[in-house]
């Protein structure tokens, strides 16, 4: 074979082949750049909570189930939530509370700080919430925050919405972790108000 010949056919090989290759990243199915987005934060953390539950029961809606006790509830909007955490946590959450009670556990990647300050800023809004500095301490290995939101969220200086101190209690609690995801979020909500529920900083 001719070297020219050769090389018309090394190179028809290799245009074919790059060919095949661009075509299978497909999957065989036309692709559009508008339907690319961009990942969502704790995209993960989605995934994981929609393959928890394999026989495809209804998911749940933590941020509509909390809205729905009080939409003036604060939920910090870069968290996630997470069946596998909140399954966890709800066997110590009713050790703790009692069998009626729920929890619903959120976790993002944002640092302590962030969520705190996201929190703390929000409440300070309400008279009833007691001053605290807007950013937690940094000299301690563990940080979390604790506020039981049927007494902390009355008396807005802004008219608005108040938590029903008579109504489902919600208890927020706000905890770092050591490793990901970096800071996780419960919300315990009871048919009755928790005597040792007050705002507790750590």
């Amino acid at each position: 074979m001719k070297p020219t010949t050769l090389k018309a056919v090394t190179g028809l090989a290799a245009l074919t082949l790059a060919a095949v290759l661009s075509s299978g990243c497909t999957g065989g199915q036309e692709g559009s750049a508008a339907e690319e987005q961009r990942p969502k934060k704790n995209a993960e953390a989605q995934t994981a909570a929609a393959a928890a539950d394999p026989q495809g029961a209804t998911a749940v809606d933590a941020t509509k189930d909390i809205k729905a006790i009080n939409r003036a509830i604060p939920i910090y909007a870069g968290a996630t939530y997470r069946d596998d955490l909140t399954r966890r946590d709800s066997v110590m959450i009713r050790n703790q509370y009692g069998p009626n009670s729920e929890v619903y556990t959120l976790a993002t990647d944002d640092s302590f700080p962030q969520v705190y300050h996201y929190y703390t800023t929000y409440l300070a809004q309400f008279r009833a919430y007691p001053s605290v500095n807007p950013y937690p301490p940094e000299q301690q290995n563990w940080r979390s925050l604790e506020v039981q939101l049927n007494q902390a969220m009355q008396d807005p200086f802004i008219p608005g919405d108040t938590l029903d101190p008579r109504g489902k209690q919600v208890t927020l609690q706000i905890a770092e972790t050591e490793a990901e995801p970096k800071t996780v979020i419960r919300y315990i909500v009871t048919p009755q108000p928790i005597s040792s529920a007050a705002a507790v900083q750590q």
